[in-house]
């Protein structure tokens, strides 16, 4: 009877620590497809915010306080996607390999679109419409770039 109760309390530990194991994997999976789904809205918001603002800058006349909000959602977005892509999160993703296994230059591509973007923020700020586009076309680069380094195609 002691061997039973010693066999079974050992299994019910062992369904517990298995049961755990699963849920702990499941919480980081979720936390993976979260941090998918997160980066992926982020550079929906970036592709669509940058036409805003590129239109924007073409008009004779700029609407400044709209390029503002526009601007600075770009700088929130842009500095959002540097802790987008935590160590696992590759599963599921059209990211390349290459972002996790050599992250440096991939980090300072996106450093790179972030001071872009900050430039079109300042270019706002000071209603330079050359300063915007010059921000514009750095950021653009830095996406293009990365893009061709780092994103699959399918």
């Amino acid at each position: 009877m002691l061997l039973v109760k010693k066999v079974c309390s050992k299994a019910a530990v062992c369904g517990l620590v298995f049961v755990s194991l699963a849920m702990v994997q499941n919480a980081q999976a979720m936390s993976h497809a979260e941090s998918i789904a997160t980066r992926q809205s982020a550079f929906e918001r970036i592709e669509s915010q940058t036409e805003r603002v590129a239109d924007q800058v073409s008009k004779s006349q700029v609407d400044w306080q709209a390029l503002q909000v526009a601007s600075e959602q770009l700088l929130e977005d842009s500095l959002l996607l540097s802790a987008a892509f935590p160590v696992g999160s590759q599963q599921g993703s059209k990211a390349k390999e290459s972002v996790w296994k050599k992250p440096a230059k991939f980090q300072q591509l996106l450093t790179d679109m972030q001071q872009g973007y900050q430039q079109v923020v300042d270019g706002v700020q000071s209603q330079s419409v050359e300063s915007v586009e010059a921000g514009l076309d750095a950021a653009n680069s830095t996406c293009r770039s990365c893009h061709r380094s780092y994103r699959s195609r399918w």
